[in-house]
This record gives C-alpha cells, structure tokens and sequence, in this order.
C-alpha cells in the first residue's frame, strides 16, 4: 500500500532527479547492491529453542504487568518534561528539550507536558492505562467529568479508544484555530491532514504519473507530499532493475535511449531522434 502523508504548508518544491556525482555514486552503489534484500537482524536471530513453558493466564499477567510499568515510565518521564517547562527559563528549557533529542516547540513536547500535568491523577490508573504515551495524550484529552464518570463506574481507561476516544476529545475541541487538533510532523515542518493510499497495486511507470500529479499539485496548492523513504529506494531499484534487464534483451541491437519517447515534457527538454523505418 502506498501512503503519503500530505502536509498543510506553503512549499513550492518539485520532485528532481540529480545527475551529479553524488547521485552517480548513490545509483552505482544500488547496482553493485543488486535486488535481493539483505538479511534483517530478526531473520538473521534463530529461535530460541529453551524457552520455560507457562500456563496462558502467566503470560497474560506477565503483559499487563509489562504494560503497566510502560505506562507508568511514561507519566514519570512526561513529568520531568512538565517540571522542567514550569521551572527552567526559556533558554534553559530549549537547551534541556535540544540534550534530550526534541525540539522545544515541537508537538511531542507539547503532549509530553500535557501527559506530566495530569501526572497526580493518572499515576494512581497506571494499571489500566494504555502503554503508548500517544493514547495516554488522548485521554488527558477528554472532558474531565467523563473521565470521573469512567473511574467512579470502574470503567478501564485502556478500554477507551476508537471512535468512542475520538468523540469525547471532540468535545473539548477548540474550534478557533482548525490545524490544531491536527498532528505536527516536526521533519516535514507541517499540519497532516489527510493520508493518500494506493486503490491498485502501483510498478514504477505508475508512480511517474502519480509523482508529476503531485509535482502540479504542490506548485498550485499549499501542501506538501512527503513521501515514504523506502518507497522510494524500491523505486529507484524497479527502475535500475528494468534498465539492466533491457540491455539483455537487447543484446546485438542498436540500444538508442535517445528515441526513447520520455513522455511531453521530457521530450520538450531533450528532443529525441526519429526512429527510422525500413522499407519492407
């Protein structure tokens, strides 16, 4: 499945395909590396053959047990970053978000501190709290009296999520500024709003239509299509793949990219040559 993420911001940016030494050397690395995978270092792990048999009921407790300190690591160290936005001044602050790998303005700061200010309420529910510190951001998300009304009714707060989560973070919504509720992508530097998929299993001539769509879309919209990293190496390796395999197949005749029709705007740069025909 192709997925896109489509970003709220105002870049005019085309997709270019370089010719320096740099991408020369990119591309001959991917020949040299050929089609086959490498081996991960799960493939690459053999079972382990002298594991202790339980009964189920051990492995479930063993989990939720598993969950719990999860979640409650998460509230201690969401905690620290609350303590420090309250207490550190504006430069000492951006220093510790900087040594601790984020950006101070970022949105996970801003969700880590969310978490951290409910931190006197919510570690007494660590136990039934989810173990993402993303769903645990959600229900600090929700009307205060549904959450008493969850816990007075002895309802698990793991247990709200789906469309049900999305309902009461609805409620306390604000509706002023739109890109709020919309989740940062602090590498791409804006609001995703949407997810573009793929209705067809896609090859490499179909992402060149899908990429000039985009390229027309990006000069006249204000959004940006971010696409997947290892989307595009496996296209970059179809199309390196369909080059080689063309060279075989054409083994004692004339190989003439120059006649190649490259479609409208490529031949507009670049004329190619009139293949000639012979008389029969």
């Amino acid at each position: 499945m192709l997925s896109i993420l489509i970003v709220g911001i105002a870049i005019k940016a085309k997709v270019k395909f370089s010719t320096d030494k740099a991408a020369d050397h990119a591309v001959n690395n991917l020949i040299v590396k050929g089609t086959q995978p490498k081996l991960s270092v799960e493939r690459a792990t053999e079972e382990d053959e002298n594991l202790v048999k339980h009964e189920r009921s051990f492995y479930v407790q063993e989990f939720k047990r598993g969950v719990e300190k999860t979640a409650r690591a998460t509230l201690e160290t969401c905690r620290v970053v609350y303590e420090a936005s309250r207490v550190l001044d504006n430069y000492q602050f951006q220093n510790f978000c900087k040594e601790v790998g984020y950006r101070d303005g970022s949105s996970s700061i801003r969700k880590f501190i969310a978490i951290g200010k409910v931190y006197p309420r919510f570690i007494q529910y660590a136990d039934q709290l989810p173990s993402a510190w993303t769903a645990i951001y959600l229900i600090t998300q929700i009307p205060a009296d549904d959450f008493d009304t969850y816990i007075k009714h002895g309802k698990r707060l793991d247990q709200l999520k789906g469309n049900h989560l999305a309902g009461l973070t609805r409620k306390t919504m604000e509706t002023a500024d739109i890109t709020k509720p919309l989740p940062y992508d602090d590498k791409a530097g804006g609001h995703v709003f949407a997810k573009l998929v793929s209705a067809k299993k896609l090859d490499d001539k179909d992402w060149r239509a899908i990429e000039k769509a985009m390229n027309e879309m990006q000069s006249r919209l204000p959004v940006r299509f971010v696409v997947l990293p290892g989307l595009k190496d496996l296209i970059t390796e179809a199309r390196l793949r369909m080059y080689e395999n063309s060279k075989k197949h054409f083994v004692g005749q004339s190989f003439r990219p120059d006649t190649w029709d490259m479609g409208e705007e490529a031949n507009a740069v670049l004329p190619r040559d009139e293949s000639e025909v012979t008389p029969v």
